[in-house]
């Protein structure tokens, strides 16, 4: 018995070392070294080699599996025309579209690469690959349906990551990025991509994320500038956070639109652009708070997203609000607009079906509208409240004259004068600083209609509060000390 299991043992290995073959060849004889063993599934090979050796990889070898090119080095190649028709080629260069549709399964690179062409390993049955810390280029497509492809390390020396370089690669589920720039749909459907390491990125291209359904989670580094066009749209995404990325300038139009399962998302306040609907779609968000340094509320931005906490969903220098912006937003009964409003776009508060409270007070000229502007909202039984100089401003202009307009008394500037001095409160940009003689028992903090803010117990003689994402420009102080003497202060702020 064991001598049948010795022999069959040897005549497996037999057959297996039959199907390989290892060669030393120079540039463009590769052809001559292995001869007739054109049906091999394993080629090693040492060396030099050139684009014609890839010519006859590709035509001739068409069992091949594995590519052991470690050894190798490729030199340029300049004559007639191979592959695409080309008549030259780089060295140090795997040529655009060598193998694309090939059998190969597994390959070792040359240590001394430097490009990945265009298409070079498309549509092949690569499941792994390491890419050598030479490689600083990445053609268009390179890896693009790569259909057993499960995992990638992309190393930092890749300047030029190509647009669509791992598309469609459906099993792709780990990818590490030393690159700082991802461009165009490079990973768009990678539908089991669920684990992304990428510390120094400082682009997101267009689609570069888009239809990864699986990618639940995308840490965004500090690094981070920009992120394109429908970069994660259709993402799995559940979280976004933006709070340690204090680079990030931009945020492109459609980014995260129909991420089904998005809930959250923190940004940062030293973003100032933010495209047109960024968030579209996005029916399961509920907390967001637009960035300090936007100023405008972009088209489309929250349409089909009905279950947003709108409690401080816009800052306070707002100066427009978009197209369908907050569109459909049924749950809101109460609202405030920013200070500085200035115009509200097309049906940008269509379907507010429950709002009963619009307040304005702190405006002081009437926003301009667009057409449309509050389209399914029973204006005759929603109170607005504007300052007592606009009352009759807001009653004589269209689409807003059918609120119910009322005006809002301006509020006493200091009550119970008798410890005012020694307590005293100011604005230094957002911060609201409050500080008394003795020790401060508790603050109170409401705007002119009442509406309360914040409420502390510092137990401190001084106490800063950052009101940023606060709306109003003037606020009520209610100090009370430690000894329960009270005093309120009328504190406006100027930004």
């Amino acid at each position: 018995m064991n001598i049948k299991l010795s022999f069959f043992s040897l005549m497996a290995s037999m057959s297996l070392c039959a199907s390989a073959i290892s060669v030393t060849t120079t540039p463009g004889n590769l052809a001559s070294q292995v001869g007739e063993n054109t049906g091999e599934t394993v080629l090693v090979v040492k060396g030099e080699i050139n684009a014609c050796d890839f010519e006859f990889i590709a035509n001739k070898m068409p069992s091949l599996t594995s590519l052991d090119l470690s050894e190798t080095t490729i030199v340029a190649y300049s004559g007639n025309p191979i592959l695409l028709g080309k008549t030259d080629y780089k060295a140090n260069a795997i040529p655009e579209y060598a193998l694309a549709g090939s059998q190969i399964q597994s390959i070792k690179l040359p240590n001394e690469l430097q490009i990945i062409g265009d298409g070079a390993f498309s549509s092949t049955k690569l499941s792994t690959i390491i890419i050598p810390e030479s490689v600083k280029e990445i053609g268009l497509g390179a890896f693009s349906n790569c259909d057993e492809l499960t995992s990638v390390t992309i190393p930092a020396n890749v300047g030029t990551l190509g647009a669509h370089a791992f598309v469609d690669c459906d099993k792709l589920a780990t990818i590490n990025l030393g690159v700082s720039k991802i461009n165009a749909s490079t990973f768009a459907r990678c539908k089991s991509l669920n684990n992304v390491s990428a510390n120094s990125l400082i682009e997101i291209g267009e689609s570069a994320f888009a239809g990864c359904v699986s990618l639940e989670s995308f840490t965004f580094a500090p690094t981070i500038k920009v992120i394109g066009n429908s970069a994660f749209q259709g993402s799995g995404l559940k979280s976004i956070d933006f709070s340690a990325s204090e680079s990030l300038d931009s945020i492109g139009a459609w980014a995260f639109a129909q991420c089904k399962a998005l809930t959250i998302a923190t940004m940062n306040n030293n973003t100032s652009k933010i495209g047109e609907g960024a968030f579209f779609d996005d029916a399961s968000l509920v907390a967001f708070n637009l960035p300090a340094s936007c100023t405008a509320v972009p088209n489309y931005i929250f349409k089909g997203n009905s279950s947003i906490d709108t409690t401080n969903i816009l800052n306070q220098n707002i100066i427009s609000i978009g197209n369908y912006a907050l569109i459909d937003m049924h749950h809101v009964t109460t609202f405030t607009l920013p200070h500085t409003l200035q115009y509200i776009g097309d049906n940008a508060f269509e379907g507010w079906t429950s709002l009963t409270q619009l307040n304005a007070d702190g405006i002081s000229e009437v926003p301009e509208l667009g057409e449309s502007v509050w389209n399914g909202v029973e204006q005759s039984n929603v109170t607005l409240t504007v300052s007592e100089d606009m009352v009759d401003s807001f009653k004589s202009a269209d689409q807003w004259k059918e609120f119910i307009v009322n005006g809002m008394s301006k509020v006493e500037n200091v009550i119970n004068e008798e410890i005012s001095n020694r307590i005293s409160a100011y604005f230094a940009g957002y911060d609201l600083i409050v500080k008394a003689d003795s020790e401060i028992k508790e603050i109170s903090i409401f705007d002119s209609s009442a509406r309360q803010y914040a409420i502390e117990t510092p137990n401190n003689t001084e106490v800063v509060i950052n009101t940023a994402d606060w709306y109003s420009p003037l606020y009520i102080v209610k100090v009370i000390l430690a000894d329960n003497s009270m005093a309120t202060l009328k504190v406006a702020r100027h930004n």
